[in-house]
C-alpha cells in the first residue's frame, strides 16, 4: 500500500511541476491562480506537517477567534516563491514517507482545523486528502490559466504512467 500512495505523491509532484511549466509561460502575475495556489501551498504544508508531528498552528484560538490566523498577514507569495516553496513541501513530504512502512500509514492523526468533533482520521487517508484537494485546485488553476490565455498542461494521472512515471521537473 506504501507505494501507491508513494505514486500518487509523485503523480502529484510531477503535475505540480507540470503545472508551474505552463504557469511559467502565462500570466505569472495573476492575483486568483497566485491567491489559489497559496491556498493549496497552505492545505498542503498543514497536511505535511501533521503527518510529521510538526503543526505549531494554535487552531483552538484560531478557530475561537482569540488570535488572527497568522497567514492573513503575509503578503501574498510571487510566482516564484509559490513554485520553491512547493517543491520544498514536495520534498518534505516524500522524506517523510521514506522512513515510513505500511504500518504507519494506519497510524491515527487529528486534523486540528476541524476541532468538534475531533477529527481523527488515518495517515493514510490524510495523505489521500493532501493528493485529492490539490488536485481538485490544480484543476481550478488550470482553467484559470487557459481562461487568461495560457495553456493548461495534461497532468491525468494515467498520463504520467504512460509516460513512464517520470520525475518531478522544477527547472
Amino acid at each position: 500500500m506504501l507505494e501507491h500512495f508513494r505514486d500518487l505523491l509523485n503523480h502529484m509532484a510531477w503535475a505540480d511541476a507540470q503545472f508551474f511549466f505552463a504557469w511559467s509561460k502565462g500570466p505569472v502575475e495573476d492575483e486568483e491562480l497566485r491567491e489559489r495556489w497559496s491556498h493549496v501551498l497552505g492545505t498542503a504544508t498543514f497536511f505535511t506537517e501533521i503527518l510529521q508531528g510538526k503543526h505549531d498552528i494554535e487552531w483552538d484560538k484560531i478557530i475561537s477567534g482569540e488570535v488572527r490566523p497568522p497567514w492573513l498577514d503575509q503578503a501574498l507569495k510571487t510566482y516564484d516563491e509559490l513554485k520553491s516553496l512547493t517543491q520544498d513541501n514536495h520534498a518534505k513530504l516524500a522524506a517523510t514517507l521514506v522512513a515510513w512502512d505500511d504500518v504507519a500509514l494506519e497510524n491515527k492523526v487529528r486534523i486540528p482545523w476541524f476541532p468538534d468533533p475531533p477529527c481523527v482520521i488515518t495517515a493514510a487517508e490524510a495523505l489521500m486528502q493532501a493528493v485529492l484537494h490539490t488536485q481538485h485546485h490544480r484543476g481550478q488553476c488550470m482553467t484559470r490559466l487557459k481562461d487568461q490565455g495560457g495553456k493548461a498542461a495534461d497532468v491525468d494521472f494515467i498520463i504520467w504512467l504512460w509516460k513512464g512515471r517520470p520525475a518531478a521537473r522544477w527547472a
